[in-house]
């Protein structure tokens, strides 16, 4: 997913892209309550006292939880495409049920299909096509099965409690629902800004790679220092 910005940040950044639990080779069951936990324990073990955070769709919720429950550890804090139903009315659908018939069925073929279609995964360029069509090729669905626990809670009175620097941004063809909660979100957090990637859809680092790490690079670092 991030190899895009492997590629555009590594040469600045020592970067760190764990699979979340219930995703790729990780072999912890899906469990939102505590991959915020999971966060600190990766930088703990690494020897991250402070470092800056991004995530982007359900890894954003992650990345605002962690900043939540751990707000001393994170210098600053990038989301992407986060879902917000508690700041902005849900208005984007996303039949998980029947993902997780066709995944119980045994048919992926089937769930990659279906899953390929939703406009989350449209994407812009031939690039990011490519590398959707491998995600979706690696994914086993097995998150929709054993379940992944509730979203943690993120109203407007817990967002405006987080004191690092935000940039909160979605591709500028993101669902009109996920746009509306970056928008939403850049104005909850006291020290957020708001930014559209040009020419991506939900998919953003991956849609137009060049103008996404542009805009982390620049945020990270502010006065153009290394």
């Amino acid at each position: 997913m991030w190899a895009p910005q492997v590629a555009g940040l590594a040469d600045r950044h020592f970067l760190v892209m764990p699979d979340r639990r219930g995703c790729g080779r990780a072999t912890a069951p899906p469990d939102l309550a505590h991959e915020a936990e999971d966060v600190i324990a990766i930088a703990d073990l690494l020897g991250f006292e402070r470092f800056a955070l991004l995530g982007l769709s359900r890894g954003a919720v992650v990345a605002l939880d962690a900043a939540r429950r751990y707000g001393s550890r994170i210098t600053r804090l990038i989301v992407s495409g986060a879902p917000l139903p508690a700041l902005v009315e849900r208005e984007e659908v996303i039949d998980l049920a029947h993902y997780r018939a066709l995944v119980a069925s045994g048919d992926l073929a089937g769930f990659r299909r279906a899953w390929a279609d939703h406009p989350l995964m449209q994407t812009n360029s031939p690039e990011a096509a490519a590398l959707a069509a491998e995600m979706l090729a690696d994914y086993d669905g097995r998150d929709l099965l054993l379940g992944g626990g509730e979203a943690p809670g993120l109203p407007r009175e817990v967002l405006a409690t987080l004191a690092m620097p935000v940039l909160s941004m979605t591709g500028a063809h993101d669902t009109p629902w996920r746009r509306a909660c970056a928008r939403a979100l850049g104005a909850a957090v006291p020290r957020a800004r708001h930014f559209e990637i040009a020419g991506a859809g939900h998919l953003a680092n991956a849609d137009n790679g060049q103008a996404f790490n542009a805009a982390v690079a620049a945020f990270l670092n502010p006065r153009g220092t290394a």
